[in-house]
């Protein structure tokens, strides 16, 4: 079922966070937009003690809960009016969360000298925040699988996550589009998980360290709809034409990690490095885009699952994805670029399936990088979805493949193409041709046979699927094919119609 609340859930915190900004900020005036934020989303938030002397606002026991549950506790904070016409809030050093039912367990939050500024920005609030250090542990158990009808047995799972000299800004901005902005920049960000589940049998630990992060992340809500009251795609559907966006921009440094897996089934001991990379994202009623990029990767496997140990390297890597969102007369963009380069394995593994060296040990590559227009209802779909009715089709307009190929063991595929599609017929009709390269494919399929993974019949197979489909290119050991898409759905292969 199609859920809003879900999507809206997230930024509770940062409700409480909003608010309207006054010239002189006092620091009763914080406190108080805290609990009245807190009511409009089901939060109590309270305090034991409040005590106000001097511009001073000393709150002891604090509490942000839904009515009659437990929630996030904070042992004590001072908020404190400067000059400027700023709030400083200091919180105190036990900030945690205690969870309750069928999982158990509890978070907690611990710093080096965190503390967060109030001011007016733009008509609204922003808080800037720094902290030397702030780590969050958890510790939790939860039920977990039985498979012989007896009570399964708990599983256990614990973590913490630690950011070091983080600084950065929230932003709470009101408007035609209520706007949230997140800043978030840090040294470091390292994490150690550790997780036993007796019912599997498995038991995993795993840490990781990423250098230099740096992220900013911005959230439009159109005013006249109320977030958690969208409960269907409609109600989507009209809150992204009035302005619902989301935008994602992020950069990293190198990073490395560990996991280690113990199971008698799939026993694992990995160790990881990346290069640094950057990341972006956007969602409005016009674009959903993905882009990311990284400039390596290296993956070693102790000896386990597998009998040697097994390397991986990668040089630098892309993906990128973009579509529209809601249909309009004009169609929108769309397109799909993967790019994973010089991929290599060791010998070691290479050995398993191949100790001869029949195969040539040439890193791989895969490029695909296609694009074209296209008419999109993203809220209809769902809408069909839910209702079971007919699937609304894309309706897409052109498709232009700039760049298809993959590099694998000596050999070689490439392929280019443009195309447009004719949707009156109810189904998209495409005019145009692609052109299409392989070489080395023979030499490939003889090392196949040599390590024994495949057979001479299953290379006679697909030695007569080539001949009827490719011809001979102006290389040796070259194939080529033309497919071309004509009026009347009819496809020709080398300019011979299907079916051949």
């Amino acid at each position: 079922m199609f859920r809003m609340r879900s999507f809206a859930a997230a930024p509770v915190i940062a409700t409480l966070l909003g608010g309207t900004a006054h010239a002189a900020l006092t620091a009763d005036q914080v406190w108080q937009s805290w609990k009245d934020a807190g009511a409009l989303v089901g939060l109590t938030v309270s305090a034991a003690t409040e005590n106000t002397s001097g511009g001073v606002l000393t709150l002891n026991g604090v509490t942000i809960a839904p009515e009659g549950m437990s929630g996030l506790t904070i042992s004590d904070m001072v908020l404190t009016e400067q000059s400027d016409g700023s709030v400083t809030i200091a919180p105190g050093a036990d900030i945690g969360i205690t969870m309750t039912g069928d999982a158990e367990g509890s978070v907690k939050v611990t710093h080096d000298g965190l503390t967060l500024t109030a001011r007016e920005a733009d008509g609204g609030l922003a808080y800037d925040y720094a902290a030397a250090r702030l780590d969050v542990a958890y510790d939790s158990t939860y039920p977990g699988m039985s498979f012989d009808g007896s009570e399964a047995p708990k599983v256990t799972a614990s973590g913490d996550f630690g950011f070091t000299n983080l600084a950065g800004t929230y932003s709470d901005t009101p408007g035609t589009n209520r706007t949230f902005g997140l800043a978030i920049k840090a040294d470091e960000l390292a994490y150690t998980t550790q997780s036993d589940d007796p019912g599997l049998e498995l038991k995993q630990t795993s840490t990781s360290t990423t250098q230099d992060i740096d992220l900013s992340l911005s959230f439009a809500l159109p005013t006249t709809i109320a977030l958690a009251a969208m409960q269907s795609p409609a109600d989507f559907g009209t809150a992204l034409n009035e302005g619902l966006s989301v935008s994602l921009a992020m950069t990293q440094g190198e990073s490395a990690g560990t996991m280690k897996q113990e199971s008698p089934y799939m026993p694992m001991d990995l160790t990881m490095k990346a290069g640094g990379g950057e990341g972006s994202a956007l969602f409005n009623k016009d674009t959903f885009s993905v882009k990311s990029s990284a400039s390596g990767l290296d993956i070693e496997s102790a000896p386990g699952a597998m009998p040697v140990p097994v390397k991986v390297v990668s040089g630098p890597m892309e993906f990128a994805m973009t579509s529209p969102v809601i249909a309009n007369e004009t169609a929108g963009d769309y397109g799909l670029v993967l790019k994973l380069s010089q991929f290599s394995l060791n010998e070691e593994a290479w050995a398993l399936f191949d100790p001869n060296g029949a195969l040539k040990r040439d890193a791989a590559d895969i490029a695909i990088d296609i694009s074209g227009k296209t008419k999109m209802d993203v809220p209809a779909m769902i809408a069909a979805d839910e209702a079971g009715g007919p699937p609304v089709v894309p309706q897409p307009e052109s498709l232009n493949i700039t760049e298809l190929g993959l590099k694998v063991a000596g050999a070689a595929l490439a392929a280019t193409g443009a195309f447009t599609f004719d949707n009156s017929m109810g189904m998209p009709m495409p005019l145009g041709e692609a052109n299409v390269s392989v070489t080395g494919a023979n030499a490939l399929i003889d090392g196949l046979i040599a390590t024994g993974l495949i057979t001479d019949q299953d290379a006679m197979g697909a030695r007569m699927m080539m001949g009827m489909f490719m011809i001979p290119g102006a290389n040796p050991d070259e194939l080529t094919s033309k497919i071309e898409a004509k009026e009347g759905m009819q496809i020709l292969v080398n300019g011979q119609p299907l079916p051949m």
